[in-house]
């Protein structure tokens, strides 16, 4: 009987031991991943979009060089990255689109919307250093340099039109299945055709 008791008492002290254990984990795991979410670097995209457009656009009325402004990326960070657009949260990581919060997306969806907005936040960043590299040059070329900020600001169009369409997918009744089977369907953004467009927009306006 002694024998029997004893090992109810082993057995309950190893199961409120283990729970314990659990517990603990649990906990640890849970105040992990709060650090982890209260130290993610935050950014709100559209308004970064907003702000190089907006910067470009008074150097270009004042032309003074110490207000030139500086190339950035968008989408391209090191840390792990909470970036907004249009109410939709995208973490992001090495230049990589690592999941939007509230929608479960594949792999295959999640490198889709990648290959998307690092082209072109890959895009506008170069068109911005290369404006700024000819506006320096002894020789600058300044009708060259209209084009290149002409090409710098669409690109931000599209980037920006791009994410409103995701975020559209996202406010269907299954969002994430929504976006899932339509991502694909959105080709990448080519910017050079866009431009040659609106060239062509602006000849034919002027001809009349």
């Amino acid at each position: 009987m002694k024998s029997a008791k004893s090992i109810v008492l082993v057995f309950l002290l190893i199961t409120s031991f283990s729970c314990l254990s659990i517990c603990v984990f649990a906990q640890n795991k849970q105040t992990k991943q709060a650090d982890i979410f209260e130290n993610i670097d935050k950014l709100n995209g559209n308004d970064m979009i907003e702000r190089l457009a907006a910067q470009r656009n008074a150097f270009n009325k004042t032309h003074l060089k110490d207000n030139l402004p500086k190339a950035e990326y968008i989408i391209n960070r090191n840390n792990l990255t909470l970036i907004s657009f249009n109410g939709l949260d995208y973490y992001v990581k090495n230049n990589r689109v690592m999941g939007i919060q509230g929608l479960n997306l594949s792999d295959k969806v999640l490198n889709q919307i990648t290959d998307k907005l690092v082209l072109l936040d890959s895009i506008q960043f170069n068109q911005s250093e290369r404006s700024n590299i000819e506006y320096v040059s002894p020789n600058a070329d300044f009708q060259k340099i209209r084009n290149i900020d002409r090409q710098f600001m669409l690109t931000l169009k599209m980037l920006s039109s791009t994410v409103r369409d995701i975020a559209a997918l996202a406010k269907n009744e299954n969002p994430s299945l929504t976006v899932e089977t339509n991502v694909a369907k959105m080709r990448l953004p080519n910017v050079d055709k866009a431009a040659e467009k609106s060239s062509t927009q602006s000849l034919v306006s002027l001809a009349k």
